[in-house]
């Protein structure tokens, strides 16, 4: 079932094709809008949407959108977010002592290895926070029709994760420490999570920023975490 990008409603269908190269978009039911502009719009205009958090943008990605590939984005993302644990651990300049205050799992002896582990590790643990918030408040409401599968929520998750790309022009730029820029990319992805979240769940902004709060708190939590075990366990 197909989502109308301008009210979220459900329609059966978006467009009707008469021939190969001739189709008629449709219309929503509900808002008499077209259902899906974004059918006939080139990519990097969707694209340039998506960046502007555009809450159409994020309606025809996951709903209207055959993606395949998240997983291969879910590795991109843990990788970006482990060389920079793994550099902020290595290094010892004036930047690092700053994060390391909020970051005490990069203080002592770095293993790549570990890392990759501890990050992989934060972020399942925040992903099931927020799918187990979702599921509780959808348990406490039980007749909300706004109900989405847990395979839509981890692909919004991921979509809206997608901020931290910004972290490859940080490391390609040489400011991969610089307090600013990285303050820059959180509150950047955090737009973007809580843009995707809010399309998938239908929620209102500040219910779905206390469940990706909440979710930002496990994360760091279990990021700590982790390695508070290894050292216990000797293996840092």
């Amino acid at each position: 079932m197909y989502r109308c990008v301008n009210c979220g409603a459900k329609v059966e269908e978006l467009y009707r094709r008469y021939c190969p190269s001739v189709l008629k978009l449709l219309k929503c039911e509900t808002c008499d809008l077209l259902a899906d502009k974004y059918i006939e719009y080139d990519p990097a205009i969707i694209l340039v949407d998506l960046i502007l958090l555009k809450r159409q943008a994020y309606r025809h990605l996951l709903y209207n959108c055959d993606i395949t590939s998240c997983w291969k984005l879910v590795i991109i993302l843990w990788l970006i977010e482990s060389f920079r644990n793994f550099f902020l651990c290595n290094n010892s300049n004036q930047y690092i002592q700053y994060w390391k205050i909020f970051q005490s799992n990069v203080n002592g002896e770095c293993n790549l290895y570990l890392i990759l582990f501890n990050t992989a590790f934060a972020l399942a643990t925040f992903a099931f926070t927020i799918i187990f918030c979702t599921k509780v408040k959808w348990h406490l409401y039980p007749n909300n029709p706004n109900k989405c599968s847990v395979i839509q929520l981890m692909k919004a998750l991921i979509i809206g994760g997608s901020g931290k790309l910004l972290g490859l022009l940080e490391i390609t730029w040489g400011h991969i420490f610089l307090t600013p820029h990285y303050l820059l990319i959180l509150g950047y992805t955090l737009l973007c999570l809580l843009a995707a979240y809010s399309v998938a769940t239908n929620n209102k902004k500040l219910e779905s920023l206390i469940i990706l709060g909440i979710g930002i708190l496990v994360y760091n939590y279990a990021s700590n975490f982790s390695f508070t075990i290894f050292e216990i366990l000797k293996l840092v």
